[in-house]
């Protein structure tokens, strides 16, 4: 009862970024010190048995969000919180400041959040160097995701170079990697899901990972895609498509929004991207329209308004295999992910 009663009315007392600033550095202690961490790993940590999803055994279904923890910051801190998996990000391949301040609000009586951040990061390299000394792949029990994104000033015709630069980055450090396409925050990024974008950009990635597999004799760590909740169901049939004829492992369903019809107190909201209990609906209706696609056959990764244990279980019907949160850990605390982890059943359409 510690975080309900004293530290999140504290924290959220504080402006938003510095109060996830704070949080981020409590967390990266957290990590760093072992004997807390091991005693965490044993008390929060799922016993389920764990599954087996493109190529990758997870602990339990629940994942940590990218934009969480943008630098690898606190993998460690995730993984004995009780997450089956991490993502990290979204890092491009230059160090960039974000968008001006402020850029992150809360929403409480929508228990939502809104940010506008911008893709703030140190730089696909440096989060490279973290992960191989912090939090190595062969001292971790969970799998990490790296979210890439290209830098904001790249025009649209360079995005291609971007992902490759970056997945060469982080290809060996990963155990899958996240194209980003979908934020609402850097300017037309979103476009890359148009089709005249998107056919030369997956089939140039598509390409990459195999001459890289080639160069380095071993096999690429699994691609997915992730996409936004605000294209027409006939773009996303297009997305789909093409990341099937690409080869992608699979979707990412889905980042924030940008539609503030889905919001019931807050209006109106500051400009950004929406996430949290809002978007479970709208993120919901896009899983079960990806799984009718794919008869089910296409690993889709459920994100977005994941908020109670009956939410989460709305994803796995509509047809995810893996869930990741980000808000509800904000507005739950930090033993969230293991107590939603140990009442969700295994999904029945793992891949």
């Amino acid at each position: 009862m510690l975080y309900p009663n004293l530290l999140k009315p504290l924290l959220f007392s504080m402006d938003p970024e510095f109060a996830h600033d704070l949080g981020t550095k409590a967390l990266q202690i957290t990590g760093n010190l072992r004997p807390i961490r091991s005693f965490l790993k044993k008390s929060l940590q799922s016993k389920k048995n764990p599954v087996e999803v493109f190529g990758l055994t997870f602990p339990n279904l629940i994942g940590q969000a990218a934009g969480l923890d943008k630098d690898g910051v606190f993998p460690a801190a995730s993984e004995a919180l009780g997450f089956g998996f991490v993502e990290v990000g979204t890092v491009t391949p230059l160090p960039q400041p974000g968008n001006e301040k402020p850029r992150l609000f809360r929403l409480p009586r929508d228990h939502a959040l809104v940010n506008r951040m911008g893709f703030n990061n140190n730089g696909v390299h440096a989060l490279a160097e973290k992960i191989t000394r912090s939090f190595p792949k062969h001292q971790r029990s969970v799998p990490l995701g790296i979210n890439l994104g290209k830098g904001k000033s790249t025009p649209l015709e360079g995005a291609l170079q971007d992902y490759c630069d970056a997945f060469d980055a982080v290809a060996k450090v990963a155990d899958y990697i996240t194209i980003n396409v979908s934020s609402p925050n850097t300017p037309d990024l979103r476009r890359l899901q148009n089709h005249e974008f998107l056919e030369p950009l997956l089939a140039g990635i598509n390409q990459h990972r195999v001459n890289w597999a080639k160069s380095v004799s071993a096999n690429s760590p699994p691609c997915l895609l992730k996409i936004s909740p605000d294209e027409s169901f006939k773009n996303v049939e297009q997305i789909v498509e093409k990341a099937l004829e690409h080869k992608f492992d699979g979707i990412i369903a889905c980042n924030t929004s940008i539609d503030s019809t889905c919001l019931k107190f807050s209006n109106p909201a500051p400009t950004g991207g929406i996430s949290g209990m809002p978007l479970g609906e709208k993120s919901n209706q896009v899983i079960k329209f990806i799984s009718m696609l794919t008869d089910g056959k296409f690993p889709i990764v459920g994100s977005g308004g994941i908020f109670d244990f009956e939410s989460a279980q709305k994803k796995l019907d509509s047809g995810a295999c893996l869930l990741q949160i980000y808000t509800s850990f904000i507005y739950h605390g930090p033993f969230w992910p293991s107590r939603l982890a140990s009442r969700i059943p295994l999904a029945n359409n793992l891949l």
